[in-house]
């Protein structure tokens, strides 16, 4: 049986879905390093969101980095858009389906 061939991004997803914070990272690093761009926000927000569970005292910093990259790779975001987001990455932590009005929101 030969190996299965790599696939990045589905591993990056499986690595999200099982908590694997740690692998999750080392593999949007590689798929950073690859694309020689951060990863796209919607897989950044994924691994922000297993962060927030996972490593509360790193989650602020994280969080406005994410903030700060979504108003700027967001054509026309406003600030009532970034307002919503910030409260949603605010209230993750304690309310994981906070994820899904940031998802909304900043579409």
């Amino acid at each position: 049986m030969a190996p299965r061939p790599l696939r990045p991004a589905r591993e990056f997803e499986a690595a999200v879905e099982r908590g694997d914070l740690q692998l999750a990272i080392a593999i949007a690093r590689d798929i950073a390093r690859e694309l020689q761009r951060p990863i796209p926000l919607a897989r950044a927000l994924e691994l922000l969101a297993l962060g927030a569970s996972q490593q509360a005292e790193s989650y602020d910093a994280w969080a406005l980095r994410w903030l700060a990259r979504w108003a700027t790779e967001t054509p026309n975001a406003t600030i009532d858009e970034a307002l919503d987001i910030a409260a949603g990455l605010a209230a993750l932590p304690v309310e994981p389906e906070a994820i899904e009005t940031i998802r909304r929101v900043g579409h």
